[in-house]
């Protein structure tokens, strides 16, 4: 399907930028798109409801929701301002090859091995995980290792952005299932009340991990 059966003129964009260590988010409206760019309105601060100028070359995330199911991904730079009816913010669109598809329940899990450490009443083991959501994610047991299925147990994830960014996130959760793939063993553990910041943290990783794979023609 081409973007252009996706997203139309006034699609609801949400951008947040990547080069900035706060987690601003800005909402805006698709005005125009003609050959590798788009024009967007002048863009909404979703805490501050103020008006954001954004700075050419500035670097950006941009999703919008197709369907009511899918959420696209893909990312940008300013490139120019134009004024017509309107004042707009001229975008570049790296290409239909470059999105990026994510279920918009946001809990698609994405395989990927990041440090871990779990902090329990017994003790404290590091692990890797086998693979992770912003719901919760899957760790490799030892041999000597266990849990019980209902436990509560603390997670400490190291995680690597694309950017370069490690991110610390000291995540509770319970003890789902114990379960068996292939010669490993695994425990899922569902997140408890995820924190907004440690939410968009987790999501970024996945959206970079399936860019990478989908770069690697092993995702969609």
């Amino acid at each position: 399907m081409k973007v252009v059966d996706m997203i139309k003129i006034g699609t609801v964009l949400t951008l947040e930028p990547i080069d900035q260590s706060n987690k601003d988010k800005y909402k805006c409206k698709l005005v125009e798109f003609e050959g590798s760019s788009f024009f967007i309105d002048y863009p909404i601060h979703t805490s501050t409801d103020k008006t954001v100028f954004l700075l050419n070359k500035t670097r950006l995330k941009v999703s919008f929701v197709y369907n009511e199911k899918t959420v696209y991904f893909f990312e940008t730079e300013v490139t120019g301002r134009v004024k017509k009816k309107i004042p707009m913010i001229e975008l570049y669109f790296p290409g239909e090859q470059e999105l990026v598809k994510i279920q918009r329940r946001q809990f698609v899990r994405v395989e990927t091995a990041i440090d871990a450490c779990v902090i329990t009443e017994s003790g404290n083991f590091p692990t890797i995980t086998d693979d992770i959501s912003a719901g919760g994610c899957a760790l490799l047991l030892r041999e000597n290792e266990s849990f019980t299925n209902g436990e509560e147990v603390s997670v400490l994830l190291v995680v690597p952005l694309y950017t370069g960014e490690y991110h610390y996130l000291d995540v509770t959760g319970r003890v789902v299932r114990i379960w068996e793939k292939g010669s490993k063993r695994l425990a899922s553990i569902e997140f408890f009340e995820l924190s907004e910041v440690y939410r968009r943290i987790i999501l970024r990783l996945c959206f970079d991990r399936q860019r990478m794979l989908k770069k690697k023609g092993l995702a969609e």
